[in-house]
């Protein structure tokens, strides 16, 4: 009983990566801090992921196919239920004051570069979702 309700508590994640070997190290270094995690492997797929599971949280690539990270973020903007999910921008780009100040009109809640430091990471994710 006590295991059935630890699992109903975990928060859901979706990564979207179109680079798979890194979705999935992601994905398992997610899946040990507890939480249940999917991977979408384009901005198409994540937008569909992002209607269809409804995730607590969003781990988004910029660099993809189907359109883009920031195509996804204003198509996630754009739905009512979903418009203030956090989400979180894991990137191979120089992050730089231009992409910081397009993020922010995103409401973006978190930018790292790749490849990122695991234990902040975490500690940011924990705290989007308080946990």
């Amino acid at each position: 009983m006590v295991r059935e309700k630890k699992m109903a508590e975990k928060k859901r994640i979706l990564v979207v990566e179109d680079e798979m070997d890194y979705a999935k190290m992601v994905k398992m270094r997610l899946e040990s801090a507890g939480y249940e995690v999917s991977v979408a492997g384009d901005a198409y797929s994540g937008t569909h992921q992002v209607v269809k599971n409804n995730p607590d949280l969003v781990v988004l690539d910029l660099n993809m196919p189907a359109g883009g990270g920031f195509a996804l973020l204003e198509r996630i903007r754009k739905i009512p239920s979903r418009a203030t999910i956090p989400v979180v921008i894991l990137t191979g780009r120089n992050v730089d004051e231009d992409l910081i100040a397009r993020a922010e009109t995103y409401d973006v809640s978190a930018i790292f570069s790749k490849p990122y430091d695991a234990s902040r990471f975490l500690a940011k994710i924990a705290s989007l979702l308080r946990v």
